[in-house]
């Protein structure tokens, strides 16, 4: 709640002010209309033209649309309505996080693991507050590094959180198909270590397995249809870029410098670190015996797990390492660190602090004077208020928007000129793209017909939007163009923002 009341209060324009999105808000938005029938099988596209493994977080914004602006109009326009889903997930999975550490070490570590949160959402608040996919992920693997880190600690409660986390992830992105099996199965050798030792077998209980079992079964169905109908799919894809000479490639001391990035995005970045890991680590290791201390100890092996598994996937699977985006999610790994340190820290000062009552008491609000301060950063960072002026930290010369106020207009304009017959896209420049996304949702929102003429889109329009022969043919032509480059004498549909779209005469 705490979350989820600062995201909506920093961000109540989304209940005043429309937004019509495009560019790749717009894509997400292409497929989301199709979650909303229940549709959708994929998930987003990538830039390597493929779509990842599955649509889980396109069909949790989806239901952010039906409830927020369909049922209730609380939001004035159905982009408004995909962010308020998506910041419920962000906030659950944020409550995930305490709710773990709470179950290792009542409120005092669920106030001090609040204090990690709050300070990781200060210093990345974008993760919890844009709806770009790179960041989506970022919160949902936070929430699976420490859920697992629980497991491998024996609190086998916390499976379904790592399953569901899990399972997010693996539909969002190609990549976690490494790190989720991987540190899954570390957590589960984790588990049997002991019992090896001993030659028993242990026998997790019914409220351990079947919700990991069901989790799995609904997430798992979409991913199995889509190879049924589509074979091999996009995992024919995933193996042919593997393959290629686009995906990795790169040396150690590349891979090291784009893992150390978030850590630390300067110079330095080695030492902070180092120093970072080793504090924790000593930390830990000195915190009084106990659950706190296993939980610590188990997040920090998880964390280094996590860590290979990122190096080993940017050695191989990232085509440039200047693409910080594809990384973000690994921003977990200096946090986790932060959060043993809190941990650790008001364990220790219970632990020391003379009279056992006052030891209690001044771990407490010790405990609750982070949550504070992690809390209040995050409410007061600037990107805690999401804004459609894109900006990529990873690439600080990367920055536009992705809303257009002029996209309802200029669809109605497109109709009213094909008089009923499909609207024909063309592209003649690959970067007019952002407009034509933004055009063909809005289109299929207000029930304008709409495609593009070029089958090479069909990764990122989707198939419904590419047009057929006989559309092209019975069709009115429409070219989106760069400002700027448009041909003399063609005559102008209407501007927008970013593009201009023509038309051919009759």
């Amino acid at each position: 709640m705490v979350v989820l009341g600062t995201l909506l209060a920093r961000n109540v324009w989304l209940f005043r002010t429309p937004v019509y999105e495009d560019a790749d808000m717009g894509a997400y938005s292409i497929q989301i209309e199709q979650a909303r029938r229940f549709a959708l099988l994929v998930g987003n596209y990538s830039r390597e033209k493929f779509n990842h493994p599955g649509p889980a977080f396109l069909y949790v914004q989806a239901w952010g649309e039906d409830l927020f602006y369909d049922l209730t109009r609380a939001v004035p326009a159905a982009w408004n309505g995909e962010v308020a889903g998506l910041y419920l997930l962000s906030s659950f999975f944020a409550a995930c996080t305490v709710v773990v550490a709470y179950r290792w070490g009542g409120g005092r570590a669920a106030l001090a693991t609040l204090g990690a949160v709050g300070l990781f959402g200060a210093l990345h608040p974008s993760a919890f507050s844009s709806d770009w996919m790179p960041y989506e992920y970022v919160p949902a693997y936070l929430a699976f590094v420490v859920s697992v880190g629980s497991v491998a600690g024996g609190r086998t409660r916390d499976s379904w959180i790592a399953a569901l986390s899990g399972w997010f992830l693996i539909h969002g992105h190609a990549c976690f198909l490494l790190f989720v099996p991987s540190l899954w199965l570390g957590a589960i050798a984790a588990r049997l270590a002991p019992h090896l030792r001993r030659r028993t077998w242990p026998r997790p209980g019914r409220g351990a397995w079947l919700p990991v079992a069901l989790i799995s079964a609904v997430f798992a169905l979409p991913i199995v249809l889509e190879l049924v109908l589509h074979w091999p799919g996009n995992f024919g894809k995933y193996f042919a870029y593997s393959d290629s000479s686009r995906s990795g490639g790169h040396s150690a001391a590349q891979v090291a410098d784009y893992a150390l990035w978030f850590w630390w995005p300067r110079a330095g970045a080695w030492a902070v670190a180092a120093v970072l890991a080793l504090v924790a680590a000593v930390a830990a290791w000195r915190m009084p015996a106990g659950g706190v201390r296993r939980f610590c100890l188990a997040l920090l092996a998880v964390n280094a797990a996590s860590t290979l598994a990122f190096a080993v996937y940017a050695a191989t699977g990232i085509d440039a390492l200047n693409q910080y985006y594809i990384g973000y999610f690994y921003w977990s790994a200096p946090d986790i660190m932060l959060l043993v340190l809190l941990l650790a820290g008001t364990e220790l000062l219970a632990a020391r602090t003379t009279g056992q009552g006052t030891a209690t008491r001044v771990a407490a609000v010790a405990a609750a004077g982070a949550a504070v301060v992690g809390c209040a950063a995050f409410a007061i960072a600037p990107q805690t208020r999401l804004s459609t002026d894109h900006t990529d930290p990873g690439d600080p010369t990367a920055t536009g928007s992705f809303a257009d106020p002029a996209l309802p207009a200029g669809v109605a304009r497109i109709g009213k000129l094909a008089a009923g017959r499909y609207a024909v896209l063309s592209v003649p420049q690959h970067n007019a793209w952002p407009e034509v996304t933004g055009i063909l949702v809005q289109a299929e929102r207000t029930g304008v017909p709409a495609c593009v003429a070029d089958p090479a889109w069909e990764f990122m329009m989707t198939s419904q939007f590419i047009c057929t022969r006989e559309e092209i043919l019975a069709g009115r032509r429409f070219s989106v163009w760069i400002p700027g480059s448009v041909p003399s004498g063609m005559p102008v549909a209407f501007r927008l923002r970013r593009g201009i779209v023509t038309y051919r005469p009759k």
